[in-house]
């Protein structure tokens, strides 16, 4: 995974957030997309993301979290749970 790959999901991320702020998205995605979101809302580099084990069928979830003094942040709810 290399960091074109973190900004290109970092910038769907976002354009998906701001387009339905105040909603629930739910995203369909290959593994890879899913750790390079997970590196993203993390801010680590792209190679621990590959750490995170994501199965088939499993979930994933991230929260944006508006703030007011510190911005927005993204919180990581649940990796890879299998409903």
């Amino acid at each position: 995974m290399e960091s074109g790959e973190i900004a290109v999901q970092e910038k769907a991320l976002l354009r998906l957030t701001l387009a339905h702020a105040g909603n629930d998205i739910v995203v369909v995605a290959h593994g890879g997309s899913i750790r390079a979101a997970l590196a993203a809302a993390l801010d680590i580099e792209p190679e621990r993301a590959l750490g995170f084990s994501i199965d088939n069928l499993s979930v994933t979830r991230l929260d944006h979290i508006e703030g007011q003094s510190f911005g927005a942040a993204w919180r990581v709810a649940f990796v890879n749970r299998r409903l």
